[in-house]
C-alpha cells in the first residue's frame, strides 16, 4: 500500500530517491492533495536536491503521459517551467517497484519547487508589499507571453497552480499541474478539467475550450489579483481560494466594482480598461493578450511616480546650471540609456494610440491597426521590451493579412463596387426622370403652338 510510512527508498533508473518526512508530523510522509493526484516529497542522497513524486489517481493514470513527458522536457529551461523537467515511472523499467506498489503506474519525479502558492496567499489575506505586487504580475505576465508567443497553454490556470517565492528582491513564479498543457503536437485530453469557477468565465461554464487562448481570461483575473493585491480593502473582500466567488463571474457585483476601482486608481484608466475587457469579453479572442497586458501595465509604471520623476529633473537641472565646466551629464550623452528614453512617448499619448490600434484591429481594419503599431514602435528603442511586444502583435495581424488578405481585399472590392453601382443607378434614374420632363415638355409646347396656328 502506498505510500509508506516511513523512510522509503526506491531506485528509478539508477537514481535512489527516499521519502521526506513532514516537518510537522514526524513519521509522516510530506504530501499535498491536488485535484489529479498527491505530491511527495523526496530526497535524493545522490544530490542531496528535493524532488516532487506526483502520484496519479487511476482516472488520471495514462500511457500517453511517457510520450508527453519526453515532449515536456523539451520546455523544462522556459521561465516558470521547472515541472516539465520529469521522469516517468514506466511498467517495462520499474518492474519490481510497480510490483510491490502498483500506484506508481505512470507517477512522475520532477523537481521539488520550494514556494508557496498564490491560494495560500488569498486564503490568509497576507499582505504585500506594493513593489511586491508589481514585480509579481510582471514576473507572471512574462510567463504567460512566452507561453503565447510559443502557442503554449496551460489550460488550468488557478491560484492553487501558481507557485510563488517571495523570498528575493525579484519574485519567481512557477507553474505546476502541466499535464494538460496546450501545444500542437499534444492531442485534446478526454476530460478537461476547465479550470476553477473563481477563474472561470461565465461563456465557458457549461463547455471548456482547449486551444492557445484557453489562458487568456484566467491569466487575466490573477493579474489583477496580483496588482490589486496591495489595497487592504481588496484583501478583506476576498471571497477565498480566488478573488471573485463562483457565483458572480461577468456579473455586476460590489467586488467587481471594487476591483476596477482599485486598478484605475494604482495604475490608470488604461489598465482598468483591460480588466473592463476581460470581464466583459464573450469569447477566448476578445480577451486582452498578455502583451496587451505588458504594454499597458509598463506604461502606468511611469505614470506611477511622476513627483518623483520631476524631482530628479529638478535636481539635475540644478546640478548642470551650477556647473560651468560639464555641459551635458553622463546620463545624458548620446548613445546612452537615458538618451534613448527621451525619445519615449508621454504615458497619455501612447495609451490612446494603442487604444486606437486596438480598436481597428477589434474592427477588422488590419492594415490601419497595422499602421497605428507601426508608429507606437518608433517610439521606443529596438531592444526595450515593450517593442517587442508590440512587434509580436504586428506579426500575429500581418499574418492574418497574409491568410485573409485576398478575402478582405475582394471584400473591399465588392463594396466599392456596391457602391459605385448604386450611385450609378441613382444618377441614372435622376437622368431618365429628367429627360422624360423635357421631352413632355417639348411635347406639350409643339402642340400649343400648333393650336395657335390653326
Amino acid at each position: 500500500m502506498f505510500p509508506p510510512e516511513r523512510n522509503f527508498t526506491f531506485s528509478l533508473l539508477g537514481r535512489t530517491y527516499q521519502m521526506a518526512e513532514h516537518p510537522r508530523f514526524a513519521g509522516i510522509p510530506y504530501g499535498q492533495e491536488g485535484r489529479q493526484g498527491t505530491v511527495y516529497k523526496l530526497v535524493c542522497p545522490e544530490d542531496d536536491q528535493s524532488y516532487a513524486l506526483k502520484v496519479f489517481r487511476p482516472s488520471f493514470r495514462h500511457p500517453t503521459s511517457i510520450k508527453k513527458a519526453e515532449i515536456l522536457k523539451r520546455y523544462a529551461g522556459f521561465s516558470g517551467m521547472r515541472a516539465c523537467s520529469r521522469t516517468v515511472i514506466h511498467p517495462q523499467d520499474s518492474k519490481e517497484l510497480l510490483g510491490q506498489y502498483p500506484e506508481l503506474l505512470y507517477a512522475a519525479v520532477m523537481p521539488w519547487i520550494e514556494a508557496e502558492t498564490w491560494n495560500e496567499i488569498l486564503t490568509s489575506k497576507r499582505e504585500l508589499l506594493p513593489e511586491q505586487c508589481r514585480l509579481l504580475a510582471e514576473a507572471f505576465i512574462h510567463i504567460m507571453m512566452g507561453f503565447e508567443e510559443n502557442g503554449l497553454a496551460h489550460t488550468d490556470l488557478t491560484s492553487s497552480n501558481v507557485m510563488i517565492d517571495l523570498s528575493s528582491e525579484e519574485p519567481r513564479v512557477e507553474f505546476v499541474d502541466l499535464e494538460d498543457l496546450y501545444m500542437g503536437e499534444f492531442e485534446e485530453p478526454d476530460e478537461l478539467l476547465g479550470g476553477v469557477d473563481g477563474y472561470k468565465a461565465l461563456f465557458l461554464q457549461q463547455e471548456s475550450l482547449w486551444g492557445p487562448y484557453t489562458d487568456r481570461f484566467s491569466g487575466g483575473i490573477l493579474i489583477t489579483e496580483m496588482l490589486a493585491w496591495e489595497d487592504s480593502e481588496i484583501r478583506e473582500q476576498c471571497w477565498g481560494e480566488s478573488y471573485f466567488s463562483p457565483g458572480e463571474m461577468q456579473q455586476p457585483s460590489a467586488r467587481r466594482e471594487l476591483m476596477y476601482r482599485t486598478l484605475e486608481r494604482l495604475y490608470g484608466a488604461a489598465l482598468a480598461g483591460l480588466f473592463e475587457r476581460l470581464w466583459n469579453a464573450e469569447q477566448l479572442e476578445q480577451c486582452p493578450s498578455f502583451g496587451e497586458w505588458s504594454v499597458i501595465l509598463a506604461s502606468a509604471e511611469k505614470r506611477s511616480h511622476p513627483k518623483e520623476e520631476e524631482s530628479s529633473s529638478g535636481q539635475m537641472a540644478s546640478a548642470e546650471y551650477n556647473s560651468d565646466e560639464q555641459s551635458l551629464s553622463d546620463d545624458e550623452q548620446p548613445g546612452s540609456d537615458a538618451w534613448e528614453a527621451a525619445d519615449l512617448l508621454p504615458a497619455e499619448e501612447m495609451e490612446n494610440r494603442l487604444i486606437k490600434a486596438r480598436t481597428l484591429e477589434q474592427q477588422g481594419k488590419f492594415p490601419a491597426a497595422l499602421w497605428e503599431y507601426g508608429r507606437l514602435t518608433e517610439s521606443f528603442p529596438e531592444q526595450s521590451a515593450i517593442r517587442r511586444e508590440i512587434e509580436i502583435v504586428m506579426a500575429k495581424i500581418q499574418e492574418t493579412i497574409d491568410q485573409y488578405g485576398d478575402s478582405l481585399k475582394s471584400e473591399g472590392v465588392v463594396r466599392q463596387f456596391q457602391q459605385k453601382a448604386s450611385d450609378f443607378n441613382k444618377e441614372s434614374s435622376y437622368s431618365k426622370l429628367w429627360i422624360i420632363l423635357l421631352g413632355a415638355s417639348f411635347i406639350i409646347l409643339i402642340i400649343a403652338v400648333l393650336a395657335y396656328l390653326l
